[in-house]
């Protein structure tokens, strides 16, 4: 079995169990993830400290409304890296984000179609 890397429970209580409002948030991270999953990839490729700590800044920030602590965390490390300016850790540190939110897409088309069942 998969490990979840969205507290639902977490979640839930955000949106006063308000599913519809759940649903929202969802899409919205599905709609803008992928943007700026890849924005982040080309910062990393760029070894562009300052762009890294900007998308990594703003992934952390949508991760954190979704409950998503882990993969929150994991990005956190690329912002904190990108602050201290150890661009030769940016590699290692978006791999670790990048096997988490691969696993979290997958759980949150699962999350959207419970929500909307």
């Amino acid at each position: 079995m998969a490990k979840n890397f969205i507290d639902l429970e977490e979640l839930l209580e955000r949106t006063e169990n308000d599913r519809e409002l759940m649903r929202d948030l969802l899409t919205i991270f599905k709609e803008e993830f992928p943007q700026r999953h890849q924005a982040l990839r080309e910062a990393v490729k760029s070894v562009n400290a300052t762009q890294v700590v900007m998308e990594a800044h703003a992934l952390k920030g949508m991760l954190s409304n979704l409950a998503a602590v882990e993969a929150a965390t994991a990005v956190g490390e690329l912002e904190r890296l990108g602050r201290k300016n150890e661009t030769s850790k940016f590699l290692e540190s978006l791999s670790r984000f990048e096997a988490i939110a691969k696993e979290l897409s997958r759980q949150v088309e699962a999350c959207m179609a419970e929500v909307s069942g």
